[in-house]
């Protein structure tokens, strides 16, 4: 311990002498013109570099290129067990050799810092003795992992780095780049002639305007000097206008070689495309066969599971629960798979595009993680829509069937009355339980309805979609559900009843409580039974009602079976002419409105 102690403090003065002698340029201290201060400074810088060699206790580069067999012997007779095979031992042989030269090059430059006499000398030297000493100590650290063939790292203190994004992501996508610049390569080829032509025919043609400039001035036969400097400037632009020239000739012919050259759009695709699959097929091929087998593989384990419990435990939060967690892992395993044959193959470009195209998921989920949140919820059967409740979807009435990550909505009573979609479909809507005896949709097919518009038909269809109503007269009127559901339909098909009005006049007064009511009921009972099936008619009754303004009324009401629903409007004409007929066989007055006019006295 005392002898570890002893080098490291050696090593740390050393460290400290060094850092001191070439930091002081850097912190804006003077450096010494002397020649004693360079040479100390060149001896401190030596030292610190030779100190090197107690790094991990082993011995100066100089006293092992002493006798090269010598450290190495000693490394072979320290390892215990088994005797190496010659091919490690050649192995370890040419890393010897190699760490022997690397001594002579720290050695070296050692010797040539110390006989250098300027500041930027030492400098360079200074710089590269750091670069061969980390050199050097990271050979050491190859051999002994090598001849050892233990893990060092508990014995090497690395300083933390910094966790650098930008730097990560750069190193992640310049695979990916290498690619496509690969893929272009031709393409960027030519477009850089193209560019480079450009400006060297601009340069061309300003070099030839100079030219011509020159020649044109030297025309205006100037004076002696003058000509003397437009003839030495018309040399100088004529030999530019010659290299622009010559240079745009080469050019041109690389551009117009390049071209010739170029496959078409078809064929270099194809044969991108070949070569993408000779490279990279194999791998592909792998890893989507992986992540088959991971996908299918787990959703079968989690329907094999789902059947071995007991059917009413499929509803129960562990096994939703267990469901959940096999579905997601189902994917994420498979994507692991994935990298993990892409990681195996080496092939880092395709292991950065699903690394890129996880981020990309990632990145795009963080803006939909409430409805995620949701939906996981309602899978689970703890959000707002629950199993075996009732839900209005689309204005529409339905049964929660089952929830997981599909949703099965039910309503009997419409033709195609089972929707099946993602459980993410119901984020945003509540269910509640159904009444006792609460109906699933107002009409059933077949059935005679009244709608509020005052329209009355069959129905001959009715769907989630749409509801077909077929009239009186066998047109059909197709209805969107939601509004066929507004219009309040009246629902003929068991019973229902028809209310009509009717007076008579004032004169009849003295009777119109007691014996009209009676014989209208009786003539209505009488008349209804032969216009209708038997059993169709149910109730009549007649009821005084009013002493309206100019006539005394009566409330007429008959209840009929709904078989007879399709002669409504023929019973409410038969009961206006029953009543007609009444009156004139009883001699009762029908009355009309009455104008009284009352003449002003004078």
């Amino acid at each position: 311990m005392s002898r570890r102690f002893f080098q490291s403090m050696t090593l740390a003065i050393l460290l400290i002498l060094v850092w001191a002698g070439t930091a002081g340029p850097l912190l804006g201290q003077p450096s010494a013109p002397e020649d004693g201060a360079q040479a100390q400074t060149a001896v401190e810088e030596s030292a610190a570099l030779a100190s090197a060699a107690l790094v991990d206790g082993e011995p100066s580069p100089s006293s092992e290129r002493a006798n090269p067999q010598v450290g190495l012997t000693a490394e072979l007779e320290a390892e215990q067990g088994d005797p190496l095979d010659p091919t490690a031992l050649e192995s370890l042989k040419a890393l010897h050799q190699a760490l022997v030269s690397k001594e002579q090059q720290v050695d070296e430059v050692q010797q040539q810092l110390v006989a250098a006499q300027d500041q930027v000398t030492r400098e360079e030297l200074a710089d590269r003795l750091r670069e061969l000493r980390a050199e050097l100590y990271e050979d050491r650290r190859q051999f002994d992992r090598y001849a050892l063939e233990i893990d060092l790292s508990p014995f090497i203190e690395e300083e933390a780095e910094s966790f650098d994004w930008q730097q990560e992501l750069s190193n992640l996508l310049k695979p990916i780049l290498a690619e496509l610049k690969s893929a272009t390569a031709e393409s960027r080829a030519i477009g850089d002639l193209r560019a480079e032509l450009d400006t060297i025919g601009e340069r061309k043609t300003q070099a030839q305007q100079a030219v011509d400039r020159l020649q044109w001035l030297l025309q205006q036969a100037p004076s002696g000097s003058l000509r003397e400097r437009l003839e030495a400037r018309l040399e100088h632009w004529q030999r530019l206008a010659g290299e622009a020239k010559n240079r745009y000739t080469a050019l041109d012919l690389q551009l117009q070689n390049k071209l010739e050259e170029r496959q078409s759009l078809l064929d270099e695709t194809t044969s991108y495309a070949r070569h993408f699959v000779q490279t990279r097929g194999l791998n592909l091929l792998l890893a989507v066969a992986a992540f088959a087998v991971v996908f299918v593989g787990v959703r079968w384990l989690a329907t094999q599971l789902m059947r071995l419990r007991k059917p009413q435990a499929e509803n129960q939060f562990s096994s939703r629960l267990a469901l959940l967690l096999l579905h997601a892992f189902s994917v994420l395993g498979g994507l692991l798979a994935m990298m993990a044959v892409f990681n195996a193959a080496g092939d880092w470009f395709m292991l950065g595009i699903i690394i890129i195209f996880l981020l990309g998921i990632g990145w795009a989920s963080i803006h939909t993680l409430p409805s995620q949140i949701e939906s996981v919820k309602l899978i689970l059967n703890l959000g707002t829509v629950r199993e075996g409740e009732r839900i209005l979807f689309n204005a529409v009435p339905y049964r929660v069937e089952s929830l997981a990550f599909r949703a099965k909505l039910v309503n009997p009573e419409l033709d195609g009355g089972v929707q099946e979609l993602p459980v993410r479909d119901l984020v945003g809507y509540h269910s509640r339980p159904a009444g006792e005896g609460e109906a699933w949709f107002p009409t059933r097919q077949g059935d005679w309805v009244l709608l509020e518009d005052g329209l009355l038909g069959q129905i001959s269809h009715q769907s989630p979609s749409a509801v077909r109503l077929t009239d009186l007269g066998g047109a059909e009127i197709l209805f969107p559900t939601p509004d066929f559901l507004q219009q309040h339909p009246q629902r003929l098909a068991e019973r229902f009843r028809i209310v009509e009005h009717f007076g008579i006049d004032y004169r009849h007064l003295s009777i119109a409580t007691t014996e009209v009511p009676d014989r209208m009921q009786a003539a209505l009972e009488e008349a209804l039974s032969s216009l209708l099936d038997e059993g169709q008619l149910r109730a009549v009754s007649v009821i005084f009602q009013s002493a309206g303004a100019s006539s005394l009324d009566y409330r007429i009401e008959v209840q009929l079976a709904g078989a007879a629903a399709p002669r409504s409007e023929l019973i409410r004409a038969g009961i206006q002419r029953i009543l007609v007929d009444a009156c004139n066989r009883h001699g009762w007055a029908i009355p009309f409105t009455h104008i009284t006019l009352h003449q002003a006295s004078d």
